[in-house]
């Protein structure tokens, strides 16, 4: 049997997520909806629970549960237990019980993502996820520690499986369009359940590397989702406004519109002033579709080769130890210039006598560096060359992290002392 080779975008938010697959033959992502919901790309973040299904012995067979328009039908129609805020529960780690037996919050959201990934597979007598990114609203470190267990409970290898932001997926779908779109800066307004951010893209040429800075507002104080439910001449004034103030302050080629917001039809004023001299496009699937690019890869990934995302995310410094050698090599424990949550490394020294290492943080712009001396103290005496450490960089944001140094022992002769030492960082990029 053949298996169908799926390359997946998906984009997690707090009231919705996003699915879409790279069509192979027509070169482009395609979004999905659920049996349930053909009028809709937004697969609601609700499941249910019914305790129907199980088996006599207590057990809670997973027949039971539901996702997204099917589980919002199923509220109505059946005895069970309704299972919401999954995203939100998650971030303030809340526990949910049902039927007596309590949930993880982070157990529950890769339940749910389970389950839009299953509605949509389910089509496939066979079927093999070659990659699937995962974009999401926030970088929030419960998330991020949640979703990285999908990747666990769907088995996929570190190659077939990435998690990155918005803005990263944003970028991702903007550079797969037409290049006159970027030709200048590009903007991009997030109209969600939470409020309007406004993100302008900068695009420098003729240097190397070439980069894409990231400019970021958080306009929810002057445009909030309550907002949506004035009166849309109202609202339509409020957003001209901010659209009249920021398109002034550079040239823009483009403007994307997304989030929910704009869903309905209330653009007036402000349609006049986005689409004075730029194109102006709306739609709800940019970053998942940004995602599915990323995903596939190929031609899709090249377009951004040459360039550095500069955003709020990206680690800007490399980070290694420098040899006792003549020419002080540096060699990199991590790399930056990629969004912290998918920047790894591991590294492996075997010291001569010295326990000491010398920690470089170097940036990627400017080369210019800062190092540290760390000491490993309460190592047992062992000969030269007969101590294995790892060094390992892991970030909590674009900036701040540590650096965890374990003893690995040496083999059966010399085994681990299991010590392990942390140096923490924070690292300030001046952009």
């Amino acid at each position: 049997m053949t298996e169908h080779p799926l390359y997946l975008g998906l984009d997690l938010s707090p009231e919705y997520t996003q699915l879409s697959y790279y069509k192979l033959d027509e070169g482009v992502p395609e979004s999905i909806c659920h049996s349930d919901s053909k009028d809709t790309y937004l697969l609601p973040n609700i499941m249910f629970y019914t305790d129907k299904y199980k088996d006599g012995t207590g057990a809670k067979d997973e027949s039971g549960w539901s996702v997204g328009a099917v589980a919002a039908g199923k509220r109505f129609k059946e005895d069970g237990v309704v299972v919401d805020r999954i995203y939100q529960k998650t971030i303030i780690n809340e526990d949910t019980e049902i039927y007596g037996t309590s949930y993880k919050a982070k157990d529950l959201l890769v339940k749910m993502l389970l389950l839009h990934i299953r509605e949509f597979t389910k089509q496939f007598e066979s079927y093999e996820i070659r990659r699937l990114v995962v974009t999401i609203a926030d970088a929030d470190i419960h998330i991020i520690k949640a979703v990285q267990e999908l990747q666990e409970a769907l088995h996929l290898s570190d190659e077939q499986f990435e998690i990155t932001s918005h803005i990263d997926s944003g970028i991702y779908y903007i550079f797969n369009q037409p290049e006159s779109l970027r030709n200048n800066s590009v903007v991009l307004f997030d109209f969600n359940s939470s409020g309007l951010d406004y993100y302008r893209f900068d695009i420098t040429h003729n240097k190397s590397p070439e980069i894409v800075d990231v400019f970021h507002q958080n306009l929810k104080d002057r445009l909030t989702f309550s907002a949506f439910k004035k009166d849309d001449e109202e609202l339509d004034e409020q957003f001209a406004a901010i659209c009249q103030e920021l398109l002034a302050e550079t040239y823009v080629s483009s403007v994307f519109l997304t989030g929910i917001g704009f869903a309905d039809n209330w653009l007036k004023e402000s349609a006049t002033i986005l689409c004075q001299g730029r194109r102006v496009f709306v739609g709800q699937n940019i970053y998942t579709k940004g995602a599915c690019y990323r995903a596939f890869g190929d031609r899709h990934s090249k377009v951004l080769d040459r360039y550095l995302i500069r955003s709020e995310y990206t680690v800007g410094f490399d980070i290694g130890i420098s040899l006792n050698d003549d020419s002080k090599t540096f060699v990199p424990i991590t790399r930056g210039g990629q969004e912290w949550f998918h920047t790894k490394g591991k590294l492996y020294i075997f010291p001569d006598e010295s326990n000491q290492v010398e920690l470089i943080y170097r940036n990627i712009l400017t080369g210019d560096y800062d190092k540290e001396h760390i000491e490993i103290h309460g190592l047992p005496k062992r000969p030269p060359k007969t101590t294995k450490i790892s060094l390992e960089a892991e970030f909590y944001s674009a900036e701040k992290g540590a650096v965890v140094i374990r003893d690995e022992g040496f083999g059966t002769m010399f085994p681990t002392t299991n010590k392990i030492y942390r140096k923490e960082f924070d690292l300030k990029w001046e952009k």
